[in-house]
């Protein structure tokens, strides 16, 4: 899968959801969590399915067992079963993937998210020099994203700017995620009236 692993990103990318908002297991575990995204990332040399999962507060193993479960069904039942009717097109044909497999499937913790840690830096990005397409400006924006590892807030982000009624907010949107000439400066409060106007037009806000 490596020499598609472009190909593989960006249709991922294009198709996550937040997995939490189809969660179906223990309450006692969902009140824990914040966001379940789907991606993918290399382990071991090899493209592997990823599922970043932000949390407010720790699991047991019985919660993460259960958890994981949750996961496996989205990958072979839900969210995995309309991907992998997805052709993405690849030199010399049609490619589809396949999460799930029912002989060796296993789900491997290598890292956590929590709430609490530090928001990493934004990656740069100049807008001078685009066409002014913004779904251009937002595809490549998501693209830094996932190269810097931030695979919720590309779809966080993507999510906020498909609900935006205006190019200019779509912008400001995008610089918060990532570093652009109109990027304010992190230690800055943010600009309330402009969150509240955001809320009332359907965006997300953080």
């Amino acid at each position: 899968m490596m020499p598609y692993r472009e190909q593989i990103e960006q249709a991922a990318a294009e198709q996550a959801v937040d997995f939490l908002a189809y969660y179906d297991g223990p309450e006692e575990v969902r009140e824990h969590l914040v966001s379940i995204i789907p991606s993918v990332a290399v382990q071991d040399g090899k493209l592997c399915a990823c599922t970043a999962i932000t949390y407010r507060q720790d699991l047991s193993e019985h919660q993460w067992n259960a958890l994981f479960r949750e996961i496996a069904g989205q990958y072979s039942d839900g969210w995995g079963e309309g991907f992998e009717q997805r052709d993405i097109e690849v030199d010399g044909g049609i490619l589809n993937v396949h999460f799930w497999q029912p002989d060796g499937f296993e789900m491997i913790p290598i890292a956590v998210s929590r709430v609490e840690q530090t928001a990493p830096e934004r990656p740069r990005m100049e807008l001078v020099g685009h066409d002014g397409n913004i779904f251009a400006i937002l595809g490549r924006a998501a693209k830094l994203l996932r190269e810097n590892g931030q695979n919720a807030a590309s779809v966080e982000m993507r999510r906020r700017v498909t609900h935006c009624d205006n190019y200019y907010k779509a912008l400001g949107i995008i610089s918060e995620y990532v570093e652009t000439e109109l990027s304010v400066p992190r230690d800055l409060p943010p600009d309330p009236a402009r969150r509240k106007k955001e809320k009332q037009h359907g965006g997300e806000v953080r």
